[in-house]
């Protein structure tokens, strides 16, 4: 982990399409003395976290983001590419949560294929029950974190190194909390919640069972049983991890009515997006169309704006919506020029 090629390959890997960021690069020219001096820390475990610089952002709902060092994010790369495939490889299949061949289309595709077989192509009634973690971020235990960890990892350099991270950050519990902004928070989210996983998986036997960090479907035929699976995964949840599930952000939907996940609604043969979903990229197109008008965005970055949207909408069923969204932002007769 601290030999100096792989130090330099994680270097390699931290600045990919970061290079012209304003401090990467006073970083980056003095790069050799402080790959030394990560290297001569982390071996001599002196290595000690930074403060985080903190920001609000909008995703659409608000979101504190905790951004730390480039030497520390940099040291976060290390520690990541040291475990990632140590603990990847223990994760169920349909966790798709930052992880490398997974993500939301694979997430999005296994829950239709899964649609499809719980329905026998809409020859059976099919239900969700779709699961959502209060805070979770916020909420995770640092304690509980640690002894997962440690199940698997034995060497305890390292750990030392992995309690100064989860340590560096509180969310207002002096022992809870995870920063948004860490590349390691992701992978210690998969790790704590793959304790629910297993819950699901092999305790309850549920064969149909899909997560993204902490947004959780389970299908069945059976209505009524995934009423029942609620208060044992509550339990489980505040007894085993110390999270809570969210009050309002726990539904059960027939396939009729469309299921929601990862920001699509899915029905037996097509997907679209959610309304409010559909109403922000209205919102943000015309804002950006009004902006070209008045000469404060070129036609370019419009462009740019506008394909990114299509890009996401040529994953769904909405053909109808790509086109007016054509003909309302991409027949401008300055953008065609």
């Amino acid at each position: 982990m601290v030999s100096l090629d792989f130090l330099l390959e994680s270097w390699e890997y931290f600045i990919r399409d970061k290079r012209k960021r304003k401090d990467i690069q006073p970083f980056s020219r003095h790069l050799e003395d402080h790959l030394f001096e990560i290297q001569n820390e982390l071996m001599k475990l002196e290595y000690q976290h930074g403060q985080y610089h903190s920001f609000t952002v909008f995703d659409p709902k608000i979101r504190c983001i905790s951004k730390a060092s480039v030497k520390d994010r940099l040291i976060h790369q290390i520690i990541y590419a040291t475990l990632v495939e140590l603990f990847d490889k223990r994760l169920i299949f349909h966790s798709f949560s930052c992880r490398l061949g997974k993500g939301v289309h694979q997430g999005t595709y296994s829950l239709r294929k899964m649609i499809g077989k719980v329905s026998r192509n809409g020859k059976r009634p099919c239900y969700a029950l779709k699961m959502d973690i209060r805070k979770f971020f916020d909420n995770v235990n640092h304690d509980i974190l640690k002894m997962l960890l440690r199940r698997v990892l034995k060497d305890e350099k390292i750990l030392i190194i992995v309690d100064r991270i989860i340590d560096s950050f509180t969310s207002g519990s002096s022992k809870k909390g995870l920063p948004l902004g860490n590349v390691t928070s992701q992978l210690f989210a998969n790790i704590y919640l793959h304790e629910l996983d297993l819950f699901i998986k092999h305790d309850n036997k549920e064969k149909y069972y899909v997560r993204y960090c902490d947004d959780c479907v389970i299908l069945s035929e059976d209505r009524n049983h995934l009423l029942s699976l609620i208060p044992s995964i509550a339990l489980f949840l505040k007894d085993k991890l110390d999270l809570e599930l969210h009050p309002k952000k726990v539904i059960i939907r027939s396939l009729h009515q469309g299921i929601d996940f990862l920001g699509q609604i899915f029905f037996l043969h097509h997907k679209n997006i959610r309304t409010k979903t559909k109403q922000r990229i209205i919102k943000k197109l015309q804002r950006g169309h009004s902006e070209f008008e008045a000469g404060t965005m070129d036609a370019n970055s419009l462009h740019q704006r506008l394909q990114s949207y299509l890009g996401t909408l040529s994953h769904t069923n909405q053909h109808k919506l790509c086109v007016n969204l054509k003909n309302a932002f991409w027949t401008a007769p300055r953008l065609r020029e």
